[in-house]
């Protein structure tokens, strides 16, 4: 793939990614956090607070509210192939704002929908514009590193684990104006970031005149001269090169696996927690307690992917993680140590196999179409977020209980740890000089 020109001197110059003591990078993930913190607190874990209310009021049962999910699923597998390879030729920002602007418009037309239909399209378009926030931002991280790639990644990654911090206050909020009129007050809000992400959220280092990690020189490429038998440099592969090989099926087939859980969780949180025990107030004061608890394992994650073996981590992150599955379906308010458990293992199972995963395909193929790939990569993990919150809601309607579910889960999640264990970098794509 040809290099991206750079900046003249006279942009360089007053180009704020020149003017910080600070790597540049580290405020792009930086930046990306925020963003992630608030996509996550409103769509994801500030909605299973609202899900319970919303269908008392209009009288919607679960599974039909839940029903959009697959609709959401299906149209993000598609747009994201697209973003992404957009997001490899344009960069982040267009697609950021674009992505801001109909999130903020969907929340604001959720707080006034009346019927089923009008709180699909709404919902829909809000988890859309959140799927272009979302293909832009992880991807942009990842361009502005190779060595600590693993680090950065695992700091971008916070951003959804911090996000649980806002159901507390987004469930006070809902309870003092109502969910109308909360969902309009941050659809507002995101309206009001996009400046702030246009400013900070940047596509390489190269069009600035950086290199990746903040080095003096490129980072050397795999099949190059330099480095002998392949070595452990840079391999960057085009995305028809990489779907060719076999490590890009068994990555897609072992994540989307791994994401069945938290895509039910997502939503069946609050309820699930109800339905074991805890008042409704009690969930919703636990639901920071999921997402927080994994900022060690992606912390901890980002690190061992640049130190060791990153398929093996991503799959001993795929063992704890399924652990965790299985001591969740166990979850009782009788016995408060099986949650402090459950988080334990999920802390350091789910958390690692945010990182590890995006870590992992950055070594398998490369920086340059990293958005490309993570979005051919969604199509199969949308599979599901579309389905799992609507399979969820019809194990409980027919079963009353969720753990069936749950044990399932964690052998699926299992299963991806051998199934990346398969996995074989791929050889370089050798050119003639």
């Amino acid at each position: 793939m040809a290099p991206e020109k750079t900046s003249t001197p006279s942009m360089i110059d007053n180009d704020p990614t020149r003017n910080n003591k600070i790597f540049f990078g580290w405020w792009v993930a930086i930046a990306a956090v925020l963003l992630n913190l608030f996509m996550g607190g409103v769509l994801f874990y500030g909605f299973t607070v609202v899900i319970l209310p919303l269908t008392e009021e209009t009288g919607w049962s679960r599974t039909v509210v839940t029903g959009v999910f697959p609709i959401i699923g299906i149209l993000a597998g598609i747009l994201a192939p697209f973003l992404g390879n957009l997001f490899d030729r344009v960069g982040p920002r267009p697609i950021i704002a674009v992505g801001l602007t109909a999130m903020g418009t969907g929340l604001v037309l959720v707080s006034n929908v009346t019927t089923l239909p009008t709180f699909y399209a709404a919902f829909t378009l809000a988890n859309l514009g959140s799927v272009c926030i979302w293909s832009s931002s992880g991807p942009a991280v990842a361009n502005w590193f190779v060595e600590k790639q693993g680090r950065a990644l695992g700091l971008y990654s916070l951003g959804f684990a911090l996000s649980g911090i806002m159901s507390p206050p987004f469930f006070w909020l809902v309870q003092e104006v109502g969910w109308r009129t909360a969902f309009t007050y941050v659809g507002v809000i995101a309206w009001i970031l996009i400046p702030f992400a246009m400013f900070f959220i940047r596509h390489r280092p190269e069009n600035y005149g950086l290199y990746p990690d903040g080095s003096d020189s490129p980072p050397l490429q795999v099949g190059n001269s330099e480095i002998e038998n392949g070595g452990e440099g840079e391999l960057n592969l085009t995305p028809s090169q990489a779907i060719r090989t076999k490590a890009f099926w068994l990555m897609a087939i072992g994540s989307s696996l791994a994401f069945l859980t938290i895509a039910a969780l997502q939503v069946h949180w609050a309820p699930y927690l109800e339905n074991v025990g805890y008042s409704r107030q009690s969930a919703a004061l636990l639901l920071p307690a999921m997402p927080l608890s994994t900022v060690i394992g992606r912390v901890l994650f980002g690190v061992l992917a640049d130190k060791y073996n990153k398929k093996i981590m991503a799959s001993v992150a795929f063992v704890l993680q399924s652990i965790a599955i299985l001591i969740l379906a166990l979850i009782s308010a009788d016995k408060p140590w099986i949650l402090v458990l459950f988080l334990c293992f999920w802390s350091v199972g789910f958390g690692g196999t945010i990182v590890t995963r995006l870590a992992l395909q950055g070594y398998l193929f490369g920086r340059y179409s990293f958005g490309t790939l993570q979005g051919l990569f969604s199509m199969s993990s949308e599979a599901g977020f579309a389905f799992a919150p609507l399979i969820a809601s019809i194990v409980f309607d027919i079963t009353g209980s969720y753990s069936p579910l749950f044990f399932a889960f964690a052998a699926l999640t299992l299963l991806a740890a051998p199934i990346t264990m398969l996995i074989k970098r791929p050889q370089p794509i050798l050119t003639s000089k």
